[in-house]
């Protein structure tokens, strides 16, 4: 398996192990959800260290 890619077309992707490209999410507007998620998590992991005492 690789990496995730997201395609020419906005299609997020991996390459199986048989070495078919397979397709994970094919909606544009869920993927760009997707990462203001990814974003806001690594945001919040920043702000805080990641760390409380």
């Amino acid at each position: 398996m690789t990496a995730l890619v997201i395609d020419a077309d906005g299609r997020l992707t991996y390459m199986g192990e048989d070495g078919c490209r397979r397709q994970i999410v094919g909606d544009l507007e869920l993927l760009d959800r997707l990462r203001q998620l990814q974003a806001k998590d690594w945001a919040d992991r920043d702000g805080d260290g990641g760390l409380q005492s």
